[in-house]
């Protein structure tokens, strides 16, 4: 198979850079492409000596050029002064770096590829393979210019305290839209929330509310990777919280018509809302992948992790606690990586399970969950009581579910409170 590549159009650009003319178009050239971007060895020489030149602010010419390469590769002389008399058409200046660049991430493509089927004859596991190989692509896809200077982030802070004192300021981070727990945490981009509590509590429905609650009312694009429940299970639930209503009433056909009516009017609201789900992972690197994929495609802004102690790892080459950990710095890594906010469920040891007070050192199989989490939410069932928690209102039966704020690295932490769980809606409040 012929490498990508055009002779032409590197030695068109050359020419148009060594015989001078328009400084501004060659500044772009030089941000834009490096020397692996030219296939050709001598034309990655000269290209090089023509970036030096301009990095030196020296005059860059026929003379210049020619005594730049000579210092350093001086059987390249004569190849430099032919280029240098090319005839090339100054129009097609930007066309030429459009087709050395897309040849360049041709040849990168096909580098990769190559390298994967190499791997496959190995030991290297396929989602490692996968893994490597949209990492190294990723690189070639355009990014926004790069922003490390202090001053950046100071100007946006600056920005937002003018429009606090104006009063138009908007809090640039994802609502939970219950009012005791936003007025506690910020669930911003890079942060992982970690929500933990002993099973059939109500954390998965509680991170249902919080997803369908910023995608309904702010439009929040999110994924939910669901690793207990189908799709179709999590859209009887948010069907449920939609309406506030029982669904098992429509089954056994006891609902009032103009409830069903309500239920339907949910589904067609629901169908609008940018919720997407996934049910199945291979290992945190494929989940990393679908992260990066759903963000270009989807632009989301929150993942849903449902929950940590079921996403797969390697048990042959680790043990739990270890796997655990890497795969709790992975999802740290996700979130920042792609500036997406990251609810992160997990369990509570037995310890903390029946604990009246569960805290951070009864997070289930390693201590790398609470260092790497942002906010850790901690819930349990008033007095530890399932049965005992159960009470009812106006609004039906519900479930005191007390928490704690257990970590919080934006504001105050060791804060209780407490949810109202409607648990035959999936409502919390």
């Amino acid at each position: 198979m012929e490498v990508p590549q055009s002779k032409d159009a590197e030695r068109a650009l050359l020419a148009s850079c060594i015989q001078g003319g328009n400084e501004f178009k060659f500044e772009k050239a030089f941000k834009l492409l490096n020397e692996e971007d030219f296939y050709y060895e001598d034309h990655q020489v000269i290209w090089s000596s023509l970036k030096k030149l301009s990095n030196e602010s020296k005059p860059i010419d026929i003379i210049t050029v020619c005594n730049k390469v000579k210092a350093t590769h001086p059987e390249l002389f004569h190849t430099t002064m032919e280029i240098a008399d090319d005839v090339f058409s100054n129009i097609g200046f930007n066309e030429y770096i459009d087709i050395i660049l897309n040849k360049s991430k041709l040849r990168a493509i096909r580098r990769e590829y190559s390298l994967a089927l190499e791997k496959i004859n190995t030991d290297v596991s396929p989602d490692d393979i996968l893994d490597h190989v949209s990492k190294e692509l990723d690189k070639y896809v355009p990014k926004e210019k790069e922003i490390t200077h202090i001053k950046n982030s100071l100007d946006l802070i600056e920005d937002e305290l003018d429009s606090m004192i104006s009063g138009d300021y908007k809090p640039n981070y994802i609502k939970t839209h219950f009012k005791h727990l936003d007025s506690k945490i910020k669930l911003e981009s890079g942060c992982v929330f970690t929500i933990a509590a002993p099973t059939s509590v109500g954390k998965s429905a509680l991170s249902l509310n919080i997803a369908l609650r910023a995608a309904a009312r702010d439009n929040i694009s999110t994924l939910i990777f669901s690793l207990e429940m189908p799709q179709k299970q999590i859209s009887k639930r948010m069907i449920g919280t939609l309406s506030n209503l029982d669904l098992k009433r429509t089954e056994e056909q006891v609902e009032t018509s103009q409830n069903i009516a309500k239920i339907k009017d949910s589904i067609q609201k629901l169908k609008s809302i940018p919720i997407h789900t996934l049910h199945s992972v291979k290992s945190i690197n494929t989940l990393a992948g679908d992260v990066r994929r759903f963000k270009k495609e989807k632009n989301i802004k929150l993942v849903v992790i449902d929950y940590l102690q079921l996403i797969p790892f390697d048990s042959g080459r680790m043990g739990k606690a270890d796997g655990i950990a890497m795969i709790s710095q992975k999802v740290k890594q996700i979130a920042l990586e792609n500036d997406v906010a990251v609810i992160l469920l997990s369990q509570l040891n037995r310890e903390g399970a029946r604990a009246d007070r569960p805290d951070l050192y009864h997070l289930k199989d390693s201590g790398s969950i609470e260092n790497d989490a942002d906010i850790v939410l901690i819930m349990n069932c008033k007095d530890n009581d399932p049965e005992a928690a159960k009470s009812s209102d106006d609004y039906g039966p519900y479930m005191t579910i007390n928490y704690l704020i257990a970590k919080n690295r934006e504001g105050e932490r060791g804060v209780r409170d407490y949810f109202k769980f409607y648990f035959r809606e999936g409502r919390f409040f």
